[in-house]
C-alpha cells in the first residue's frame, strides 16, 4: 500500500512557518539556526569560518559535512530588495565551489520572512533562479527549528509534503 503524503500550498507553509514573527533573524541566529538544520539533517561534523580557495576565494560562515557532501553556507537574513552586488558575490562563491570543490553545495541561508519578497520581486527571482540552476540551493530558517531547502526554483511554488 503506498501512502501519498499531505501536501500543503507553499504559501501556506511559509505563513505558518512565519506565524507570530516580526523582526527578520539576524546573522548569528542565522548562524545558529544552520548548525540546528545541519544537525538535524545528518550533516554532524560542522566547521565555522571554512575558507574555499580558488581564483575569488570565499569564506563559508558555518559547513555542514556528511559521508557524501559538504554544505557550505553564505547568509543574507533579508532579501527584499534587488542588490546586485550581493548576487555577485553568490555567483563568484557558487563559481569557485563548483569548479574548484567537487564534494560542495553553495547553500543560501535566509529567513523565511525572505519567501514572500522572493516570490512577488522579478529581479530577485530570476536571480535566484539562475544561481538555483547552476546548482545552489536556497536554504530558509524561522530561528525555531523549522526550515525550508530547496534545491530547483520551481518547487518554492509547489506544494510541500507535510511532516507528521
Amino acid at each position: 500500500m503506498n501512502i501519498k503524503p499531505k501536501m500543503i500550498a507553499a504559501k501556506t507553509f511559509f505563513a505558518r512557518m512565519n506565524e507570530g514573527r516580526s523582526q527578520w533573524l539576524t546573522e548569528a541566529q542565522i548562524l545558529s539556526a544552520c548548525e540546528e538544520f545541519f544537525l538535524h539533517n545528518g550533516y554532524k561534523h560542522l566547521e565555522r569560518d571554512v575558507a574555499f580557495e580558488g581564483p575569488q576565494n570565499f569564506v563559508s560562515p558555518v559547513t555542514g559535512s556528511n559521508e557524501l557532501e559538504t554544505l557550505a553556507t553564505i547568509f543574507r537574513p533579508r532579501l527584499d530588495k534587488y542588490d546586485m552586488g550581493f548576487f555577485g558575490v553568490v555567483e563568484s562563491a557558487l563559481y569557485n565551489i563548483i569548479d574548484n570543490h567537487d564534494d560542495a553545495t553553495l547553500v543560501l541561508a535566509t529567513d523565511s520572512l525572505s519567501y514572500g519578497p522572493i516570490t512577488k520581486f522579478e529581479d530577485i527571482g530570476v536571480a535566484l533562479e539562475n544561481l538555483m540552476t547552476e546548482g545552489m540551493y536556497l536554504l530558509f530558517l524561522n530561528g525555531r527549528l523549522a526550515h525550508a531547502l530547496f534545491d530547483d526554483f520551481s518547487k518554492l511554488a509547489a506544494p510541500v509534503p507535510l511532516q507528521d
